[in-house]
């Protein structure tokens, strides 16, 4: 079933659904309908609802699943492992060629 305030979100992202417009479902079993429209653009017609609440959908259905806190966790780690290494032999390749300067200085 049509949502018309999330369609109209999904046409308009930065609108504000406590100001720009007003969804409304008398219980009449129409359903719900744009009661107020202050946006300074066009107000959308079913067809156009339609259409942004079925690429609403397709949007959402497309989305990569969101990580768990600890698969977040586990993906900071494993950067912080790769960034802590790629220090690591930079760090081990300086003291190489300070090692090397300083032979070169000493002979």
């Amino acid at each position: 079933m049509l949502n018309p305030a999330l369609a109209i979100l999904y046409m308009y992202p930065s609108a504000d659904p406590t100001k720009d417009f007003m969804v409304q479902d008398d219980g009449d079993g129409k359903g719900p309908y744009i009661a107020a429209w202050n946006l300074d653009k066009p107000k959308p017609t079913e067809a156009e609802l339609q259409a942004a609440w079925k690429a609403y959908q397709e949007a959402e259905a497309n989305k990569p699943p969101e990580l768990t806190e600890l698969e977040q966790l586990q993906k900071e780690n494993l950067l912080l492992k790769s960034q802590n290494n790629a220090l690591s032999e930079r760090a081990d390749f300086i003291e190489d060629i300070i090692a090397e300067m300083a032979m070169r200085v000493y002979q």
